[in-house]
């Protein structure tokens, strides 16, 4: 074989395909510059589309921080990209995310990822619009009203309590306090917010429940594809776990005429306006609504009481004022 005929081969091996790579990407974002609103004037604004069907989610996820100061260097405050199967316009600043947050429903509208919509289900309130958002709102704010907080008070402190008498009698001198305070948080939401009773739920029920509970938050953003192994196939089988058992604790409501423990819980309260008002909410729709506020009720939560932890901690004169407010109380 001639050399001419070697250097053709080795072009065919290796230039061919990264032609048609490059003819991929470039075509790929010609795409999606072609799809934009024909009835909006205004131009895109800069930035990249990635990688065919995957976008730059791989490099958020890769780089996570590194990414976002490098898009923010290169392309300023304002710039379109493609995340989690979605073509995606990227806001920064205060005056910009203000002037979005001021136009809600007027000029965008909230939608989470279509990940976290699959995970979620359609039925929860955050992935309601309009009258439907704000009638399911108005509804379970009704468990979170001066009157209903005072119920919870003594459910909160039997459960501070008893995670404060294990932490005393766990082994060592040290202790992972924001793990502890994940799972005293999944204990207080599931009995304030779901109605869950200390005796349904064995130290291993338990635990497998927040394991499943800590997967499906970790694979709420993820690429939107369910195949074995993927970040979306993870969470649902995680979710799963979570509504076959929030599911027997539905039907345990409904089976009762009157609410345990003396208050209405958040989800007795939606089953009965849905009941009361002939707003059919089937099975799916009554363990999405209580999945989401598991997933409202928890994370953010116990990351300030870890903070809270901590500072109370450093500044032991802060503490004592809790201790004497508390012993007045």
């Amino acid at each position: 074989m001639g050399f001419s005929a070697l250097v053709a081969s080795a072009l065919c091996t290796f230039l061919l395909p990264l032609l048609l790579f490059l003819a991929a990407v470039k075509l790929w974002d010609l795409y999606y510059v072609s799809s934009r609103d024909p009835s909006c004037p205004l131009p895109l604004p800069p930035g990249t589309m990635g990688l065919p069907f995957f976008g730059e989610t791989l490099q958020l996820v890769l780089q996570r921080r590194k990414f976002l100061q490098m898009k923010r260097r290169k392309y300023g405050f304002i710039y379109k990209t493609h995340l989690f199967g979605r073509p995606t316009v990227r806001v920064m600043g205060a005056e910009n995310v203000r002037h979005i947050l001021l136009g809600e429903h007027r000029l965008v509208s909230v939608q989470w990822p279509a990940s976290v919509r699959t995970i979620l289900g359609s039925g929860c309130l955050s992935n309601l619009h309009n009258g439907q958002h704000k009638h399911r709102k108005k509804v379970i704010m009704r468990a979170f009203s001066r009157d209903a907080l005072q119920h919870y008070v003594p459910v909160i402190q039997e459960e501070v309590s008893a995670c404060l008498a294990r932490w005393l009698r766990a082994a060592g001198p040290c202790l992972l306090v924001y793990p502890e305070v994940k799972r005293l948080m999944f204990r207080i939401a599931m009995r304030i917010l779901l109605g869950f009773q200390p005796r349904q739920a064995s130290p291993d029920g338990e635990q497998q429940l927040v394991e499943a509970f800590e997967e499906m938050i970790r694979n709420l953003f993820s690429l939107p594809i369910d195949v074995p192994f993927s970040g979306l196939y993870r969470g649902l089988r995680a979710r799963n776990i979570i509504h076959a058992k929030i599911e027997e604790n539905i039907r345990a409501k409904m089976a009762r005429k009157e609410p345990e423990g003396g208050y209405k819980d958040a989800l007795q309260l939606l089953m009965e306006h849905t009941q009361g008002n002939g707003e059919q909410l089937n099975m799916q729709e009554l363990k999405e609504s209580a999945t989401e506020l598991l997933f409202g009720g928890h994370e953010t939560t116990a990351s300030a009481a870890t903070s809270l932890i901590a500072f109370l901690g450093l500044h032991h004169e802060v503490l004592q004022k809790v201790r004497k407010e508390l012993q007045v109380k």
